[in-house]
């Protein structure tokens, strides 16, 4: 029986009728997490307040970033898989390499902030449906902390950038046409995986959220292992607090 990695409810309760995406299907993903129902999956892509839905903001932000790597490998035009991009939120200028937040958003006030927050709650619902992918353990009440935060609106929990010293992003074509996740431990010397945080790359971009609400405590030890495991890739890290705190455009790439 299905029971929902979000509510808790199962089929005797609610509805598993929909496909919920772990990557939004607009930004090319193809992986699904069957134990997520219609009406936490339709949640996520629910606009809230005059603010875009957190799937909205995960598939805007990181098509940012899928855009830079087709462009470099010529799959934008015409037969190919994006004709001209767009978007609701950006300003995007491919001759000029110009990928900006429009500058109503930019200016807004506390909108930066709120923005980032949803891509906050994006990054982490998007962890918590593919460890039940991998695992099926998503229920586990370590993670209840994502729920109440990703699914409730409740709390808040650190999402650490880390900014590169190098253009050279060996990302694979076919993980930007199917975006995943590459998780720590597992082919990237540099991503450490440790008990009370998750480091991933996805896109070209390197992130790392907590797995505990106890996330503090262990910090510093983490840290430690992390900038060792990074030296000489990353320059070091951004704790997320406004959405322009992270580089969606690749301006690294621009070097």
């Amino acid at each position: 029986m299905k029971k929902c990695i979000w509510c808790r409810q199962d089929e005797n309760k609610t509805t598993f009728n929909k496909t919920a995406h772990i990557v939004p299907q607009a930004l090319g993903g193809e992986q699904i997490c069957e134990n997520v129902c219609d009406k936490c999956n339709e949640f996520f892509g629910s606009h809230f307040q005059k603010f875009p839905s957190v799937e909205t903001i995960i598939k805007e932000a990181f098509n940012i970033s899928r855009i830079r790597f087709l462009i470099h490998f010529g799959e934008i035009g015409k037969n190919k898989i994006l004709t001209k991009p767009t978007s609701h939120f950006f300003d995007i200028d491919i001759k000029k390499r110009k990928f900006e937040l429009k500058l109503a958003y930019k200016l807004q006030k506390g909108y930066q902030e709120k923005l980032c927050r949803l891509l906050k709650k994006g990054i982490y619902k998007m962890f918590l449906e593919e460890t039940e992918r991998r695992n099926n353990n998503a229920l586990d009440n370590q993670y209840d902390f994502i729920r109440e935060f990703a699914r409730y609106d409740l709390g808040d929990y650190p999402v650490f950038y880390y900014e590169r010293t190098s253009a050279v992003i060996l990302t694979p074509v076919e993980l930007v046409k199917r975006p995943q996740f590459i998780i720590g431990g597992v082919g990237l010397k540099y991503l450490v995986n440790e008990p009370c945080f998750m480091e991933f790359e996805f896109l070209g971009h390197v992130f790392s959220i907590a797995t505990t609400r106890y996330w503090a405590i262990a910090f510093d030890n983490y840290l430690a292992k992390s900038e060792k495991a990074k030296s000489g890739f990353f320059r070091g890290f951004i704790p997320l607090n406004r959405f322009n705190d992270f580089d969606f455009a690749l301006k690294i790439l621009d070097n």
